[in-house]
């Protein structure tokens, strides 16, 4: 399904959804999976999101911002490259920039 230094756990609330991963299939919060996802900014941004499960459900990820299409597609293509070869990766789960979720939204109104 989907697939930097510092912990995202709103980018990976967005693409980790229980139930919906086929049985035995690799998820983001298992130990040794490799994930790279997309998030969509808007503007014709992009942030690439790379890491590698820990066994928690927010692993550390690499993160990427305000990378244009040309950039992010080399980026992505560079990434999941090296995931190929590393042996931390038992299992991969990664999604492009055509399967680019929208970046959460932010409230903008301060709580009272």
């Amino acid at each position: 399904m989907t697939r930097l230094l510092f912990l995202a756990p709103f980018a990976l609330a967005a693409c980790q959804m229980d139930g919906m991963s086929p049985a035995g299939a690799p998820r983001m919060d298992q130990q040794g999976t490799c994930f790279l996802y997309v998030v969509e900014e808007g503007n014709e941004r992009y942030t690439l999101v790379s890491g590698v499960g820990d066994g928690t459900p927010t692993p550390k990820a690499i993160v990427k911002k305000g990378l244009t299409a040309g950039a992010l597609d080399a980026a992505f293509a560079r990434e999941r490259k090296t995931m190929d070869i590393n042996p931390e990766c038992l299992a991969i789960v990664a999604t492009d920039r055509t399967q680019a979720r929208p970046a959460p939204k932010v409230d903008a109104k301060p709580k009272s």
